[in-house]
């Protein structure tokens, strides 16, 4: 049944192709259908020529209208920014420092820092600094830091970067508008490592 519905589709649009050529003002045949046809020939058949004036004229108009400018529509509701006195969204990149853990390392206090990319936020509790180890905004774990004056040559103000140190603990430098510190973080031992 397909096949024969298909059939007579297919006849009807032969039979109706020279209908259609003579709808174009051809002579009926394939290639006035094709001569029709866009091309690179023929791209600017039937488009209206526009002088110099008239354009002129368009352009003002446009010009006239845009120089009009509506004043944007205020959004309704209230700015998270402005709620939350800058927000996640108000940090800038320098305070999201990120660092690349290759290794697993346990914190003095035993938590333990699997390998992943963590955000690095500088904080001072009671006096002391201490980096924070963020994945998204679970706390990680809080590393101790010695606080110092040294820049640790870095072009950067705001900076965290990791650095080996000896087989047992890598050195973690940070810097900040607030402060410069540095850290040592001991090696997980894995079970394969003990062998």
């Amino acid at each position: 049944m397909k096949k024969i519905f298909s059939f007579l589709i297919f006849l009807f649009l032969i039979l109706a192709l020279p209908v259609f050529a003579d709808n174009l003002g051809g002579t009926g045949g394939v290639e006035d259908l094709l001569d029709s046809a866009p091309s690179v020939e023929n791209a600017f058949v039937g488009q209206k020529k526009i002088t110099d004036e008239e354009f002129q004229k368009t352009l003002n108009q446009v010009k006239a209208k845009q120089k009009k400018g509506k004043k944007p529509k205020a959004f309704k509701g209230r700015n998270f920014n402005e709620e939350n006195n800058g927000g996640y969204l108000g940090e800038t990149a320098e305070r999201n420092l990120l660092l690349e853990v290759p290794v697993s390392l346990t914190n003095g206090d035993g938590a333990e820092i699997p390998i992943g990319h963590y955000k690095i936020v500088g904080k001072k509790v009671g006096g002391n600094p201490f980096l924070d180890f963020y994945q998204s905004s679970t706390l990680i774990a809080r590393v101790p830091a010695i606080e110092t004056n040294n820049d640790f040559d870095e072009m950067a103000i705001n900076f965290v970067k990791l650095l080996p140190y000896d087989e047992k603990r890598i050195k973690v430098i940070y810097g900040s508008m607030d402060f410069n510190a540095y850290t040592f973080i001991k090696i997980k031992k894995e079970i394969s490592d003990m062998n």
